[in-house]
């Protein structure tokens, strides 16, 4: 990537350092998003990365870094309602099948946005998938949300991880104990309405 410092009429050539540190740098605001399409096709994936952070970015930019196949550039995405809002179904499952910890619990957490905000897939194909991974700690954090289909938290109370077992039925239960109170709140309204 080519890029010249100009100030006054002097010149300095900059490298992938200085480039890195002007996309920390920069303001974010509107005028700054043309400058960030350009940095969000560096070759530094710090640089990249640092782009995914900016709340300023024109839409073919987020399309851009949506495709990026690196790693830590793909961790700054997966969390970020800009990038999650235009993702596809092939995009997600592109994020899970790098099969990093960090990216699949970070899309544990977003199961809701995912499923039901923007509707990127079904719930059901989403928690299976992340249902079949090696990692305990990402089965876990599917264990830990309330978010996940009861289905595959009763496949989880079988798992051959302890926590991950016992977790499993603690979300199970609670599931369960808010469905019950739910319930009982509807009970009392109509009870209430008949009193009238």
């Amino acid at each position: 990537m080519e890029a010249t410092l100009i100030i006054n009429n002097i010149k300095l050539d900059l490298g992938h350092r200085e480039l890195n540190e002007i996309s920390y740098a920069l303001g974010d605001c509107d005028r700054t998003k043309d400058i960030y399409h350009e940095l969000a096709q560096s070759p530094s994936a710090e640089t990249r990365s640092n782009i995914v952070s900016q709340s300023h970015l024109h839409t073919k930019t987020v399309k851009l870094l949506l495709s990026d196949s690196q790693i830590e550039v793909m961790r700054s995405m997966i969390n970020q309602d800009k990038f999650i809002s235009k993702m596809r179904k092939e995009d997600i499952e592109r994020f899970i099948n790098t099969g990093d910890a960090e990216i699949l619990t970070d899309i544990v957490r977003n199961i809701d946005d995912l499923t039901q905000e923007y509707e990127v897939c079904e719930k059901d194909w989403l928690c299976e998938k992340l249902y079949q991974q090696a990692d305990p700690s990402v089965r876990y954090e599917l264990a830990d949300n309330d978010e996940t289909s009861d289905f595959i938290l009763r496949k989880l109370i079988k798992d051959p991880d302890i926590n991950v077992s016992h977790t499993a039925k603690e979300t199970l239960k609670e599931i369960e104990d808010d469905n019950i109170w739910d319930e009982d709140s509807e009970d009392d309204m109509d009870d209430e309405d008949i009193d009238l």
